[in-house]
């Protein structure tokens, strides 16, 4: 399995973020169109990750639920027919939901620096620290708190979930 820490929070000024973004990494590395299809599982997230013009990946993660900077263990399959795979996985499984996202992706290090525009949820930043194998947690915890210092995201912003959790939460409110 593969590790990242990571922090996911609400941003209330895209355009200010991404001044701060860009001024750390440089230009926006890529724009990616994405659509998670989220499968009912007894532990952990498993997802259908479609890409506009990029192969389809099949991600299982576990995580804390918590709003501060998490671990999280993953593995990642490439996937040649997702159609099919979607088909399987929900008769299989059942669908839990589907996200729908625009992606601005930026790199600053060994950081993964997401600015999603979440279909339904609005705006939010995701920091993934990419772990190498022979760092330890408490390194890729501040980088990322590091992170959240130079882009001003406060603690009330943070989220403990997925954007699944977030939209789940939103429909049964209504």
């Amino acid at each position: 399995m593969h590790t990242n820490i990571e922090i996911k929070s609400r941003v209330k000024d895209v355009e200010q973020l991404k001044e701060k973004v860009h001024l750390e990494s440089g230009a926006r590395t890529d724009l990616l169109i994405q659509e998670d299809i989220f499968f009912n599982v007894p532990q952990g997230r498993l997802k259908l990750r479609k890409t506009q013009g990029n192969k389809s990946k099949l991600i299982f993660y576990e995580r804390k639920d918590t709003e501060n900077a998490k671990e999280s263990k993953f593995d990642i399959s490439v996937i040649e027919d997702p159609m099919s795979l979607e088909i399987v996985l929900s008769r299989a499984l059942g669908i839990k939901g589907i996200v729908k996202k625009r992606r601005e992706l930026y790199i600053a290090g060994q950081t993964r620096i997401h600015i999603d525009d979440v279909e339904g949820l609005g705006n939010f930043m995701e920091l993934e620290v990419m772990m190498k194998e022979d760092q330890e947690k408490l390194e890729g915890v501040k980088i990322a708190e590091d992170f959240m210092k130079k882009f001003n995201i406060q603690k009330s912003d943070l989220i403990a979930g997925a954007y699944i959790d977030l939209l789940h939460e939103k429909n049964s409110s209504n």
